[in-house]
Parts: C-alpha cells; sequence; structure tokens
C-alpha cells in the first residue's frame, strides 16, 4: 500500500520546483531498485544514470542539473518503467500462451 502511494503521489501540496526534486528522488529510488537484467538497452541506462545521478561522487548523490534536465530524465523514468511493466506482461502472455499448445 505504502510502495503504491510512492509510485502514484502527484505531490500537488508542493511547488512546481519541488515537485520536480520529489520525482527525482522516486526516480533515483527506482533506478537503485530496478533489476540490471530487465533493462537491456546499457546505453539508456548510462544516460538515466547520468541525469538522475551525480556520475561524478560514488555515493549515489542526486545530480544536481537544471529544472529542465530534472522535468525530462523523471518523466523518462516514469515512461521507462510503464514499458518494462507492459514487456513484462507480454512475456508472461507469450509464454503462457506456449504453455497451452
Amino acid at each position: 500500500m505504502i510502495e503504491e502511494r510512492r509510485k502514484q503521489d502527484r505531490f500537488l501540496d508542493l511547488h512546481n520546483d519541488d515537485i520536480l526534486w520529489a520525482n527525482m528522488i522516486r526516480a533515483q529510488q527506482d533506478l537503485l531498485m530496478m533489476d540490471r537484467k530487465e533493462m537491456t538497452d546499457d546505453v539508456l541506462y548510462d544516460l538515466l544514470k547520468m541525469g538522475v545521478l551525480d556520475w561524478e561522487t560514488p555515493n549515489d548523490r542526486l545530480n544536481q542539473t537544471t529544472p529542465a534536465m530534472r522535468h525530462s530524465t523523471a518523466m523518462m523514468m516514469r515512461m521507462l518503467s510503464r514499458v518494462m511493466q507492459l514487456e513484462a506482461k507480454v512475456r508472461s502472455a507469450s509464454c503462457s500462451s506456449y504453455d497451452i499448445n
């Protein structure tokens, strides 16, 4: 329940720049929890990591980028999550259709 709220919170009680930071924090958590085996595009992963994390420091701090960069990175992480969920559903459906035949 708490995990679902974390994923769906729109942060409507915050100002725009704070909403971007809240979404970047969520993107950071999602990136660090992501199963690397499911992420098949290494270039996309590296680009997301550059957008989310300060890659010059070893402790996975948030990247202090411009608001436009934070916005596009947070939006891309959200879209990637949806794509990966759909890919998993298709994979599951295609595996179960092979089991029937």
